[in-house]
Order: structure tokens, then sequence, then C-alpha cells
């Protein structure tokens, strides 16, 4: 992939070679002062951001499952319109092959509630920031990192050996929304998939072995490649379609061993 900026203007909190062995995917050059156009990243005492030369440079996308509103998150959720749709119920924790991860914000919450979770995420800087939050969570020792896995990868390339458990579709919302979106959103939006890329990422999961298709939409959005669910989950902004291929079992709930 192109070499990404890096902007150091501390001393790093990790060093470079660290770094490097934290992500190989993500190849950075190392300057002192930020770039004129284009997004990088940035070393701070809490860690990595991302940040947009056309954006205020006070502003970033940077991930805490410590602090902030993920771990406020993490610390109340219970009964979430997420892990019903998943199928977690009493005794029963699917496993969870998330492809498209993101910044972690689903996956993390379903791996606190005890599923197993794959995380995938096929955008370098992306993963990159979801990986430097949860390293900073497993120096912090908090339980839900055991159940969670992270790669950097294209999910169309390993969805083929999932042979049981959910998948998990959150593609990017569509752009065309009454509020302005946060920073994150618009700079993810910038990096994220193509409409044809989602469209072939949700056909892979349909083809797939899992038991259960779920995916994240937009309430009035349509369905995913047109294909309506056999039901749906709604909460206050979001719905989920799931696609069940058959009922959710404990042989669902089987760990990840052929990614390993």
């Amino acid at each position: 992939m192109p070499e990404m900026v890096g902007v150091d203007q501390i001393g790093q909190v990790m060093t470079r070679a660290d770094a490097e062995a934290s992500w190989p995917w993500l190849s950075i050059r190392w300057v002192d002062q930020p770039p004129a156009e284009g997004h990088y990243v940035s070393w701070q005492t809490d860690g990595l951001h991302l940040k947009s030369a056309s954006l205020d440079p006070r502003s970033s996308v940077h991930v805490d499952f410590i602090a902030g509103a993920q771990a406020r998150r993490l610390r109340a959720v219970t009964g979430e319109a997420l892990t019903r749709a998943i199928g977690c119920q009493k005794g029963l924790r699917p496993s969870v092959f998330d492809a498209t991860a993101g910044l972690g914000s689903d996956a993390t919450v379903l791996a606190n509630v005890g599923c197993a979770v794959y995380a995938v995420e096929r955008q370098a800087e992306t993963a990159a920031l979801f990986a430097d939050g949860l390293r900073r969570a497993v120096e912090a020792d908090l339980q839900w990192t055991h159940h969670l896995q992270l790669c950097h990868t294209d999910a169309c390339d390993v969805m083929t050996r999932v042979t049981h458990g959910v998948i998990y579709l959150d593609p990017m919302f569509p752009k065309e929304r009454k509020a302005a979106p946060q920073l994150a959103m618009q700079v993810l939006h910038e990096l994220g998939e193509s409409a044809d890329a989602v469209d072939l990422l949700f056909q892979h999961a349909l083809d797939s072995g899992a038991a259960r298709v779920v995916v994240k939409r937009p309430l009035k959005a349509p369905y995913l490649g047109n294909v309506p669910p056999a039901s749906e989950i709604r909460a206050k902004t979001v719905r989920f379609d799931l696609y069940p291929r058959r009922k959710l079992t404990d042989s669902e709930c089987a760990p990840w061993e052929q990614f390993a």
C-alpha cells in the first residue's frame, strides 16, 4: 500500500520498531511537522491518532476503550439491539466474524458480552487505530480482550473459511444524511469501501457456512443487495437485518481456530 505520513513531535511512547511490529501492514514515513495535504497519522502521549490536513488540526480520530464514550458503552451494555440481533441469549454466545470491523465499536461490545469475535478490517489506517486501542486495552487487562482477535485483510479473502457462528456486516452509512457527520465518519468515508465492494462482501457472507448473517443499516436504507431479510430488529436510529441459515446452537459458539 502507499506510504503513510506520520507526525511525531513528542518522542514516541513506544519505539518505532515496536510500532512496525504492531502494524506491519502500515508503512509510515515519520516526519516532524504535519503535511500540507492528505491524511496522516500522529503519535501522541495517548497513542495513535488519524488527522486530515484539510480539517482542524486539533481534531483527530482516536480509539480509546479505557475512557470516553466507547468505554462507557462497554460498561453499560446489557441487552442492546446489537446483541439480540447476533442471537445472544441466556447461556448462548455465538461466535462472530465481524467482516467490517472499522474502529471496533461493535466488535468490542460483542466481545464484552462473551462472544468469540474475529474482527477484520481492510483499510490499513483504520485497522491501525483499532489495533492501537486494543493494545492499550490489553495492557489495562480488560477481560473482553481475551475474546477478540483483530486481523487486517480483505474479509472476502477469508470468509470462505467461516463454517459456523454469525457474520456481521456494518457497511459505511450513506453520506446523504441530514446532520453533518462526525470527524471520524468524514475521514472514514474518504477511506471507505465502494458500494460494489460492499455488495460483493454481502454475497460472500450469504455463500459462507455461517448460521446467520446480520447487516446493520440506517432505519430507512434499502436492503443490502436488494435482498429482503427474514426479519429485522430496530433500534432508535438503525436496524439489524437478519438472514438466518440454521438455528443457533452451542455448536455456533466455537472459537475461531481456523484463522489461528
